[in-house]
């Protein structure tokens, strides 16, 4: 949230206004990426409905919802919940917007996958509910395959591919969130002509992090500044080359804030 320079009434500190949401569906996942920072990934608890309607009640009475805000469904992998769960919420998430008294509003919602599981039926369930669809996908094969395993140690690569040619072949947009590691910062060029090659042209970079139960992260060792610069600059080099065929999260933003010479205000 970004603070405000006049705080609406009954919100003092000045946060928001709200624009993302981020729900666990459960904290299990069917992969056992190296780098990931999550706990309790064998936990195959799932967030009761009850709790999911107390928390849009108490957002939506709080001060800090402005306009339109993104309920995403992230952390674990949310499809190894049963799709009747999602049509469930999606009815707690109108029930809930029916009993708003506000302007009128919407909130949309996202899930953040692996996209090992996606299907058919999963497209419907997507379509249905009005989701948006972000991947995590590490890139080609040789670089994806490195860190983002199955619970006995094989390769995901192809599975996640699998999933991305369902939401090609349905038409269902979807962002490709890339986790840069060590190993990626010399592949500026593969990176960029697999997403290419792929049709993926909504892409976002996340540094691998030392974060919670990620204790190490390869990007902490000498030189990594360095190369993810020259990483960047190359990536921006051949995004300028054809702008119009990609989207690039972190070019957007940048590129943002130098037109309106404006700065980031906060970051984490």
């Amino acid at each position: 949230m970004i603070a405000t320079s006049t705080p609406p009434p009954g919100n003092p500190e000045g946060f928001g206004p709200l624009q993302l949401l981020v729900v666990q569906p459960t904290p299990y996942c069917n992969l056992d990426c190296d780098y990931c920072y999550l706990p309790n990934r064998d936990d195959r608890h799932r967030l009761p409905l009850e709790l999911l309607e107390a928390a849009l009640e108490r957002v939506l009475e709080s001060p800090y919802v402005g306009g339109d805000f993104t309920l995403l469904w992230h952390a674990g992998e949310p499809l190894t919940v049963p799709i009747a769960f999602y049509d469930a919420a999606s009815a707690c998430v109108r029930r809930a917007l029916e009993r708003w008294q506000g302007e009128p509003l919407t909130i949309h919602q996202s899930v953040q996958t692996n996209a090992t599981l996606i299907n058919e039926a999963w497209c419907d369930c997507f379509e249905r509910n009005g989701m948006s669809v972000g991947v995590s996908m590490d890139g080609p094969g040789f670089l994806h395959d490195v860190h983002r395993r199955t619970r006995t140690g094989l390769g995901t690569h192809a599975a996640t591919l699998r999933g991305i040619e369902h939401l090609r072949r349905r038409g269902i947009p979807f962002q490709v969130i890339a986790v840069i590691t060590e190993e990626s910062l010399g592949h500026a060029d593969d990176l960029y002509a697999f997403f290419v090659e792929n049709g993926i042209t909504e892409v976002a970079f996340n540094m691998e992090e030392t974060e919670g139960e990620n204790r190490v992260s390869t990007l902490s060792r000498p030189h990594a500044e360095a190369a993810y610069r020259q990483f960047l600059q190359r990536f921006w080099d051949l995004w300028q080359e054809h702008p119009e065929q990609m989207r690039v999260r972190e070019f957007e933003g940048i590129c943002s804030l130098a037109q309106a010479d404006a700065r980031l205000e906060c970051t984490d």
